[in-house]
């Protein structure tokens, strides 16, 4: 399984949103990580999903990660394009 790290892509394997695709946006602790699709789950409400519910792509969103790390503004528009960039639709 690749590290969850925040911007990478990610697919539900459990739960009500099962195949949904996800950006890890935030880690909570050891097995929960926090993400968003910009659209169902918002930033401002990230879902905290356990690690073993999930299946970690190798894509990362490296746009997404940098402003994380400098604490720059994201949209949820920001998170919908890059989960599209990658060719996932969550339609």
């Amino acid at each position: 399984m690749n590290e969850p790290v925040i911007g990478r892509v990610c697919t539900s394997r459990a739960g009500h949103d099962k195949g949904r695709v996800f950006l890890i946006v935030g880690i909570f602790d050891e097995q929960h990580v926090l993400l968003s699709d910009g659209a169902t789950r918002k930033l401002a409400h990230p879902k905290k999903k356990k690690l073993t519910h999930l299946h970690i792509k190798p894509q990362k969103a490296d746009e997404i990660a940098k402003k994380f790390a400098e604490s720059k503004e994201i949209l949820d528009a920001d998170v919908r394009k890059a989960i599209q960039l990658f060719g996932y639709n969550n339609g």
